[in-house]
């Protein structure tokens, strides 16, 4: 087997120069953004593998070597690599783009920070959009255009990307809203715009409730905040407490919790109020989560933050991210709706509610811009 890493300025790029130099039978392994150390050589590198001609089988003619324990090592050994050529063969596959026509789309959605599984879902199972019955035309190729291709990506994006921005409905129902997340994501200034938009701007009576006890001035922020914009507010420091001036504000419009950053050593810090969260139905819970963050690092932070329950995703800075696959790609992996997306800091503008035609909206059009910077 010959493997061989190409760096390139996209990932398509690299998939043009494997097949040039290794042939159309060179199977993608991996990609990534190159390391800082060689980010002169390609902003992604790719790895592509070509597996070896299957050896001929031994002849009558090899009757006396055969016997020879030299040549009975060597045979055995062949056959060790043969089977692990069969594996790689069977794992290779599980990589492979359904049809010639869906390699473009996926380096879009791998340079988009796409995890290449995720890739792989969508792509597949656009292909069965658009090829449903693959067994019907024995011996032929269905051959798809471009604009094809990316309609059937998109509906089938849309059809496992969900948005739930239900707090933005005007009804009666009163809400108690949790934001949990890292330290500097954005949570209390999130928490405001919230407050202000979808609680005093729709004649909701408003609570604010402060329960990060680790920054003394994260309270007088959100204190404030509360005497700016006319709401109520109270600090806490303990979930009994927490409890309790949930139960005393219950008629109020909306109730929004401010929560502690915690980092991943924080975690056990946390184990309390998350338990309290956990265990309160009536109470929403949004894991705030910067849209610039690597696809890979946020799979860890929704999994570590998975001891709260939340129930729906936030993403802020979205004006900052460069790629858009890992906020779709985390919601459709920890199937989690995306509930709001911020674009800055300015209070109350910079918030709106999610929409999938607002998310594909991003990732298509950076992948657009991307293809263009590159020609």
């Amino acid at each position: 087997m010959r493997m061989k890493s190409y760096f390139a300025p996209s990932v398509q790029d690299a998939m043009e120069l494997a097949r040039q130099e290794m042939g159309p039978e060179a199977l993608l392994v991996n990609s990534r953004k190159a390391p800082p150390e060689a980010k002169g050589l390609g902003e992604y590198e790719v790895v592509f593998a070509v597996l070896p001609e299957e050896p001929a089988a031994p002849t009558a003619e090899a009757g006396p070597a055969a016997a020879d324990p030299v040549m009975g090592e060597l045979a055995r050994l062949r056959n060790q690599v043969q089977d692990m050529v069969n594996a790689l063969n069977a794992h290779a596959s599980h990589w492979a783009v359904p049809a010639p026509e869906f390699a473009p789309i996926f380096a879009r959605l791998v340079e988009n920070d796409f995890t290449i599984d995720m890739t792989r879902k969508i792509l597949m199972q656009a292909h069965a959009r658009l090829n449903p019955n693959p067994g019907s035309r024995p011996g032929r190729k269905a051959a798809f255009d471009a604009e094809s291709v990316e309609n059937a990506v998109r509906a089938e994006i849309e059809s496992l990307l969900e948005v739930d921005a239900s707090l933005a409905e005007l009804d009666e129902k009163k809400r108690v809203v949790a934001l949990v997340g890292l330290a500097g994501c954005g949570k209390t200034t999130t928490l405001v715009k919230l407050a202000v938009r979808y609680g005093l701007a729709c004649s909701r009576p408003v609570q604010l409730i402060s329960a990060d006890t680790k920054r003394i001035s994260a309270v007088d922020q959100l204190r404030t905040y509360a005497a700016i914009i006319g709401a109520g507010f109270e600090a806490v420091e303990t979930t009994r407490s927490l409890q309790q001036v949930i139960e005393a504000n219950r008629e109020k419009g909306l109730i929004l919790i401010d929560t502690p950053g915690y980092a991943a050593a924080d975690m056990e810090e946390a184990s309390e109020l998350a338990r309290f969260l956990a265990s309160q139905s009536s109470i929403e819970v949004h894991l705030v989560a910067p849209a610039s963050m690597r696809a890979a690092d946020l799979s860890r932070m929704v999994d570590r933050f998975g001891i709260f329950s939340p129930s729906r995703l936030i993403f802020t800075q979205m004006d900052e991210a460069s790629a858009f696959g890992g906020v779709v790609s985390e919601s459709v992996r920890s199937g989690k709706p995306v509930s709001f997306l911020t674009t800055g800091q300015q209070i109350p503008d910079d918030i709106e509610p999610a929409t999938t035609g607002r998310l594909l909206e991003d990732l298509f059009r950076s992948s657009a811009e991307a293809a263009l910077s590159a020609a």
